[in-house]
């Protein structure tokens, strides 16, 4: 019975020196962020239509999809979540239902929030930047950022804009 029970003893131990060794800020955001992300943005990367979608699932959890449109086709889609757990902000992100990407939040501004993950191939980073209201850039990029990053530039389409 405790041979069945030390592969997830090893998982469980990996997971928790994973999360201890990560450096990040583990304040609750101040600013409403990632709570001011919620609603419908929607913009265009490389002449397709592109939705990105965020909804509050719990004060901790924030749930969302992206998907990315050629005319009428459905072309892409990605399960995204941003999490907080063990006083950490996370960006899981999962294309095309594939496996699932962890990245740590490394920078906090009141309006801009950075994810990385050094050892993934590409992206190492993802950015959200929010522009008053109803404007969002996002990106992402290699490592640093000398890199050039591919931004998508959104407008809120559906969703209350947060109180600033």
């Amino acid at each position: 019975m405790i041979m069945v029970f030390l592969p997830v003893i090893r998982i469980a131990g990996a997971v928790y020196a994973t999360l201890c060794a990560v450096t990040c800020f583990a304040q609750t955001p101040a600013d409403g962020w990632p709570l001011r992300l919620t609603g419908i943005w929607e913009g265009t990367v490389g002449g397709d239509r592109y939705v990105e979608e965020w909804r509050q699932v719990d004060a901790n959890t924030f749930e969302g999809r992206s998907t990315t449109w050629s005319g009428e086709k459905e072309v892409g889609q990605e399960q995204l979540r941003i999490i907080s757990f063990a006083g950490h902000w996370l960006y899981l992100a999962s294309p095309g239902g594939k496996s699932v990407t962890c990245f740590t939040r490394v920078s906090a501004e009141p309006d801009t929030w950075t994810f990385e993950n050094k050892e993934h191939d590409f992206p190492k980073r993802i950015g959200y930047q929010l522009e008053g209201r109803d404007g969002l850039k996002a990106w992402i990029a290699g490592t640093t950022d000398a890199d050039r990053p591919m931004e998508f530039r959104l407008t809120r389409k559906v969703g209350p804009a947060p109180k600033q």
